[in-house]
């Protein structure tokens, strides 16, 4: 068996050698690690494989080798949860394992630890603002407004500079990676069409995964947008309880407003909602607003028994084998109960209130 002082000898040739051919050089500082702590480079997949290993000696580790086109990947080590990325790209690469993790050299880790650093000094001063407001409860209003426009402005500051980061590296591994990251900080539009650009060789399971994601998103932002207040509703058909197809158009056009309830038997807020909409439906059905629920129920069975179980005597409808998914993604319905007040010419005029502001608002349209 090799000895560690002939392991870490042997690692430092082949660093040199790997350096002097224009590879990579990984430098490490861990001083933390005992002699002997192994350390890892690994992919940046779902099981982290490995690609290498070395051990720490004196409180140093290093990595060698040659990568032609950048490559994002993982320092791990073996003794606890310590290590972070880095971009294993050719040149000389310093890492600090030490109250955190750094990396700096090449020109595409100096723009990775940027985007933490300012990321941790956002983070950070969030956290300081929001302590603070906790812990002052006689602050003015003035003051406080004040106080979150500094929290504003840091969270403005740092997506400029992730945008710009992004914008100079989104042909490359780091710009791949740090959308990753960031899906708080962009609109589902934005977040795919900046991700639409990266090569498909960039493209790893982990991007792949929140592209598929992010596209669904962004899809379903675009149909709420085409339905939000203001615009026309979406016409379809569905079962009610009884097996029979109601076309929502015959409703809209015999009522004055029609209050569109998309929501589940399982849905607990949804089930939270429905004494509202009794009292909805007792103190305005005769006075022209009709109320359509559409389920997204998977089970029949428990979608009617929901429906009887809760009282709601107004028009049901539910085709759990698609018709009903179908309705909720025309209008870009991403979460549940959803409720929708159309007015007699078709036009949306309330979109995503609870049914208590829904309740209220009817009360001044009715007038």
């Amino acid at each position: 068996m090799k000895s560690l002082k002939m392991i870490f000898f042997g690692g430092a040739i082949a660093a040199l050698a790997a350096c002097g051919n224009g590879g990579y050089e990984i430098n490490g500082e861990y001083p933390s690690a005992a002699d002997g702590t192994v350390v890892y480079l690994a992919n940046l997949d779902a099981d982290f494989s490995k690609t290498d290993s070395t051990v720490v000696n004196g409180g140093r580790f290093s990595f060698a080798g040659r990568q032609d086109t950048p490559k994002v990947c993982m320092i791990l080590s073996s003794m606890a949860l310590d290590g972070g990325p880095i971009v294993v790209e050719n040149g000389n690469i310093d890492v600090q394992i030490k109250n955190g993790f750094r990396r700096k050299g090449t020109p595409l880790n100096n723009d990775m630890q940027r985007f933490f650093s300012e990321r941790a000094k956002m983070a950070r001063g969030i956290e300081l603002v929001g302590n603070y407001l906790v812990a002052n409860s006689a602050l003015t209003d003035a003051q406080r407004d004040s106080l979150q426009a500094v929290v504003a402005e840091a969270r403005t500051s740092f997506v400029e500079m992730l945008q710009k980061t992004i914008g100079e590296n989104v042909k490359n591994a780091l710009g791949a990676f740090l959308l990753t990251q960031s899906e708080e900080y962009f609109t589902p539009q934005e977040l795919h069409s900046i991700m639409s650009m990266v090569p498909e060789n960039l493209r790893d399971e982990r991007f792949n995964v929140m592209y598929a994601r992010v596209k669904i998103d962004a899809e379903n932002s675009m149909r709420a947008f085409a339905t939000a207040e203001g615009c026309p509703y979406i016409n379809f058909e569905l079962p009610d309880v009884n097996g029979k197809q109601v076309l929502l158009s015959n409703i809209v056009n015999a009522n004055k407003y029609t209050l569109l309830n998309f929501w589940a038997s399982w849905c607990i807020p949804c089930r939270q909602e429905a004494p509202v909409l009794r009292k909805i439906a007792d103190d305005y059905g005769k006075r022209g607003v009709a109320i359509v629920s559409v389920s997204l129920d998977s089970s029949m069975d428990e979608w009617k028994e929901g429906v009887t179980s809760l009282g709601l005597g107004w028009t049901q409808l539910c085709a759990p084998t698609g018709g009903s998914a179908e309705a909720a993604a025309a209008y870009g319905i991403s979460s549940i109960p959803m409720l929708i007040l159309i007015d007699a010419e078709g036009k949306i005029v309330v979109r995503g209130e609870p049914a208590y502001r829904v309740a209220q608002l009817l009360e001044e349209l009715m007038k």
